[in-house]
């Protein structure tokens, strides 16, 4: 999805902690953002003495063991219209993460299209004290866009290939509470390093421990409403059903995936469903990465 020329790419950097939750690498400190525009490119850098200018817009990140002085580079490829993400370093493999899908590698050298507006990098580094030195930490690069075009106006319409994907899912109301309930984990951002789907009595536990004005049998109807003999997955004829007659939630983690490739599911519907629904606690969204700018 190519991004329009105006698109202005925002920045921010985060350091993931033993327990897998996300904090600002910079607390408190003099760049919480970076904003980077079209013809500019983003350095991630430990350098001090690198300053902004014209074309150049520097995030700086505390020096860390195993990590290059500049691992990450970032521009608008004006050929296509789409932000690329080059893996500045030499040695380490760099993960890029879209929003609710899974990571993929990035080997060093290598560069990669950000393929939708909501995307994090992870960065390697060496392991806090008193971990195995077989371990690793990292940090966050989030990057954040507005909506990307479809739009080729150089292609005549008898060129186009046909769209054989179909317009967005629709998602019931009832549907976009269940799948916060039970793929909250998958649907958190800054993302989580192990997400799992949660079982009944995980998504029962949270709603009485937060006082969450639920049904009893809520949980399990939620369950039915994705996975159910009508369920979103169990009747869907987009995807093929996987695992048996003894399937759970997590064997359709392709279909959800499938979801959030064709935005059906986005960082902002689920901002907005999680309070809607009266489900957030199911979900972790940093606010400043929730919103639009």
């Amino acid at each position: 999805m190519p991004v329009a020329p105006s698109v202005v790419l925002y920045a921010w950097l985060y350091d993931v902690d033993p327990y897998g939750k996300s904090r600002p690498t910079w607390p408190g400190g003099p760049q919480p953002a970076k904003m980077v525009h079209p013809g500019d490119v983003l350095h991630v850098s430990v350098a001090d003495r690198n300053q902004d200018s014209a074309g150049r817009q520097y995030l700086r990140v505390p020096p860390a063991e195993g990590m290059a002085l500049e691992p990450v580079t970032v521009r608008l490829d004006a050929g296509t219209g789409y932000w690329t993400i080059r893996n500045s370093g030499r040695t380490n493999t760099l993960r890029v993460q879209q929003y609710g899908l899974p990571a993929v590698p990035l080997r060093p050298r290598a560069t990669m299209p950000m393929a939708d507006r909501d995307v994090a990098v992870w960065i390697p580094v060496g392991p806090r004290p008193r971990q195995s030195h077989q371990s690793e930490a990292f940090r966050l690069l989030i990057l954040a866009a507005v909506d990307p075009s479809w739009k080729d106006p150089g292609r005549s319409p008898d060129m186009e290939t046909k769209l054989i994907t179909g317009p967005r899912r629709y998602l019931t109301t009832r549907t976009q509470e269940a799948l916060i309930a039970y793929f909250g984990d998958h649907l958190s951002w800054p993302p989580l390093p192990a997400p799992h789907v949660r079982q009944q009595k995980e998504v029962e536990d949270i709603a009485r421990q937060h006082g969450l004005a639920k049904p009893p049998t809520w949980a399990r109807n939620s369950h039915d409403v994705l996975a159910g003999k009508d369920g979103l997955f169990t009747a869907a004829d987009w995807y093929p059903r996987l695992g048996g007659p003894g399937r759970t939630l997590a064997n359709h983690l392709a279909a959800f995936h499938r979801l959030v490739e064709l935005r059906s599911i986005t960082l902002d519907r689920v901002r907005r469903w999680a309070v809607d629904h009266d489900v957030e606690p199911y979900v972790i969204i940093e606010k400043q990465l929730g919103l639009r700018f």
